[in-house]
């Protein structure tokens, strides 16, 4: 009996020590606990990332973390601007159709969105793509893109997955300052 009463208090301290942590990375953002960023306006909660996430990595060459879908998610909107009414605009049933057939029969909304930045994204890549006359209105339209566009996203990330940083147009994967490391 006495073991097991010790076992229940060093589990209830290990919870109330993890949501603590929980609390305590997400007071300096504007964000609860189970959000892990706002894009946008658009509030990304924690499981939905990591669903995406899951989803990613089911039909993936090679695995990724949330913080790496977060920075492609910060991308999503700027793309899709640049990339609107053009010959290399990609639409979502495009996108949920290319998923399905690799194998992923329930794309989420937020995992068609990666998976349309990573289709841009590749496009972008592509020689082929870059000498194709129809992309230089695109082409024109990214050496347009700036800082602030990226500022204007509102991008706030929670900070267990990194900080926002408009001028590389990156979430960086750093503890904030207020964050001491364990020595």
């Amino acid at each position: 009996m006495p073991g097991d009463m010790m076992g229940r208090v060093t589990r209830s301290t290990l919870t109330a020590t993890t949501l603590a942590a929980a609390l305590l990375l997400s007071a300096c953002s504007g964000l609860s606990a189970d959000e892990a960023a706002t894009i946008s306006g658009r509030t990304i909660g924690t499981a939905e990332l990591q669903e995406t996430t899951g989803q990613l990595n089911s039909i993936a060459a090679a695995p990724t973390e949330p913080a790496n879908v977060l920075n492609e998610l910060t991308r999503t909107d700027i793309l899709d601007r640049v990339m609107a009414g053009t010959a290399l605009e990609i639409t979502d049933g495009e996108v949920t159709d290319l998923l399905r057939e690799s194998g992923l029969s329930e794309p989420t909304d937020l995992t068609v969105d990666v998976a349309r930045t990573r289709q841009y994204l590749a496009l972008l890549q592509d020689p082929t793509t870059l000498q194709n006359p129809e992309a230089e209105d695109v082409l024109e339209r990214l050496n347009e893109v700036t800082e602030a566009d990226f500022e204007e996203l509102g991008v706030e990330v929670n900070p267990r997955y990194g900080t926002w940083d408009p001028a590389q147009a990156v979430v960086v994967d750093e503890a904030p300052e207020w964050i001491a490391p364990v020595e």
